[in-house]
């Protein structure tokens, strides 16, 4: 009788470089990142899903009630200057974050995949004098990530947090 025998591999753990985070398609060539740790969810609402509010900042889609929490959609492309998302459109694509004990919504035109870089790549927007940063984006901005020359431009890495923390008064 033949022995059968029975290789067992050494199980190869592959390491993986840098931290995970959400990537958001705010316009054509234009994408932001938020830590993954933040996001709690993604998802795509009706627009008639949202209870507008009158006399509020005009990037506030809304509020939205989803899974008994209440929360407000903020129009991401418009608060960071890019061109707000179309007001006629049908279902709004939102990434749901969670800050400390709060949720906010960014309404954006597509979520895109989850990235990883590590802190040392993201380099400080005043290290860039090339780019052309949009003023209303530099308070919510932690840095940038330079992709790879097939892929258009460069990445934003949003502060959260920041974002959170902005008053939203008119």
């Amino acid at each position: 009788m033949v022995d059968l025998m029975i290789e067992l591999q050494e199980e190869k753990t592959q390491a993986i470089a840098g931290l995970p985070y959400l990537s958001l398609q705010l316009g054509l060539n234009v994408t932001v990142a938020v830590q993954l740790k933040f996001a709690r969810e993604t998802l795509v609402l009706a627009t008639d899903r949202f209870t507008q509010m009158p006399n509020v900042h005009p990037c506030l889609m809304g509020l939205v009630e989803h899974r008994s929490n209440v929360f407000w959609v903020l129009d991401l492309p418009q608060l960071l200057g890019f061109t707000p998302i179309d007001s006629t459109a049908i279902e709004i694509h939102i990434a749901i974050l969670q800050i400390g004990g709060a949720f906010i919504g960014l309404g954006v035109y597509r979520v895109g995949r989850v990235v990883r870089f590590t802190e040392p790549e993201i380099v400080s927007p005043l290290e860039l004098p090339k780019a052309k940063t949009p003023i209303e984006l530099v308070p919510f901005l932690r840095g940038w990530v330079i992709q790879s020359e097939d892929v258009n431009g460069n990445l934003y890495v949003l502060d959260p947090e920041a974002i959170a923390r902005h008053n939203f008064t008119v």
